[in-house]
């Protein structure tokens, strides 16, 4: 805003070139952050040999201006497979039956040009962005390397790099009521459903998949004392060396939770309040904005709750915030959220909060 302000108090443009005005105004737009970012998903997320994927890229605009045109691609497994000149843009493929027990790779593509007026100069600029993914082909019973012995099948990966957090999703037995199959493919469908309808969409989260490796295991444990369940005795022996956190995912209604920070549970049906919550937790390390029983804590970067009034205000005089919006939210401890959040057990209709917002892009940032 001050750098919008120090050009609208300029003297008259009849005063400059009108060259040196237009460069001002392009510093002006490249500072304001006009800018575009893209994001792709497959469904199902995670196909066997057999079916046929659908890849969605999306694209969104940051910042002023607006977007004139832009022309967004899908490549699937190296190959050029569709081009959209609006999002979202969606292709179908396979079944990728070449590819079983073996990754499939695609990406999407996005060049935007935008336009900004001010001062009456209309500018021209243009951005770009890229997306990678991946998934494992499975067998058609959903086994992956079966050789090998992997149950840990790799459901979606993103910049494959070594801070990237992997998370590990398990179905609870009460999934297993027909049989061990039956369940596995209603924990998947479940699962595909929070990936792609939770927690991919979701402010903060969109378009910062690359630093999330999502799995899904053949083995199942149980919920049968309450949350967040006991893993399957096998769990750690077979994924410890890859596995950062574990997701168990169940059936029955119960108050959900998430123990040493690697560890959470939550319903497999559609929209409940506990995923988004509990996943942020174990992955993110936010805590609670809620008064009740639990763990508060105060994150030692960007926190979103702070253990006294003064570790709150400073924080909001750091970051040019009233330091009065500071408020005892439970006793001995403070926050600025007000109304249901997600950290308050909210739906994942419901927003972030300021501080937790913070915290959420500290943390993505950090890798």
């Amino acid at each position: 805003m001050l750098k919008m302000l120090s050009l609208l108090t300029l003297p008259t443009p009849s005063r400059f070139h009108s060259a040196a005005i237009t460069s001002l105004l392009a510093l002006w737009m490249l500072n304001a952050g006009c800018t575009v970012e893209t994001q792709i998903k497959h469904d199902p997320v995670l196909a066997n040999s057999t079916d046929t994927i659908t890849f969605t890229a999306e694209s969104e605009k940051r910042g002023s201006g607006s977007i004139v045109s832009q022309e967004i691609r899908i490549y699937v497994d190296g190959a050029h497979v569709q081009t959209c000149a609006a999002s979202p843009c969606s292709y179908t493929g396979g079944p990728y039956t070449a590819l079983e027990d073996e990754w499939l790779v695609y990406h999407t593509e996005v060049d935007a040009d935008f336009e900004l007026s001010l001062l009456g100069i209309t500018l021209a600029n243009s951005d770009s962005d890229i997306d990678l993914g991946a998934t494992g082909i499975s067998r058609p019973n959903h086994t992956w390397k079966a050789a090998a012995g992997v149950t840990h099948i790799p459901a979606r990966w993103g910049a494959h790099t070594s801070g990237n957090t992997n998370v590990l999703f398990q179905r609870s037995d009460d999934y297993n009521s027909v049989s061990d199959q039956d369940g596995l493919e209603q924990f998947l469908g479940d699962l595909s459903l929070k990936i792609h309808g939770l927690l991919m969409p979701k402010e903060n989260i969109w378009g910062n998949m690359n630093d999330l490796n999502l799995y899904a295991y053949r083995r199942s444990g149980n919920t049968d004392s309450g949350c967040p369940g006991v893993l399957n005795s096998l769990t750690i022996a077979e994924t410890s060396a890859v596995i950062d956190d574990h997701g168990m995912v169940h059936v029955t209604n119960f108050q959900d939770c998430t123990v040493s920070f690697n560890i959470f549970s939550f319903e497999g049906a559609s929209n409940t309040q506990a995923f988004l919550h509990e996943f942020l937790h174990s992955t993110s390390k936010q805590a609670d904005e809620y008064s009740g029983l639990t763990a508060y804590f105060q994150a030692a970067n960007e926190p979103n709750i702070f253990e006294t009034e003064a570790n709150c205000q400073t924080e909001q005089v750091n970051k040019g915030r009233d330091p009065l919006d500071c408020w005892e939210f439970h006793p001995s401890w403070w926050g600025t959220h007000t109304g249901t959040t997600v950290m308050t057990n909210g739906m994942s209709t419901h927003p972030f909060s300021t501080e937790s917002t913070e915290r959420q892009g500290w943390w993505f940032d950090a890798w």
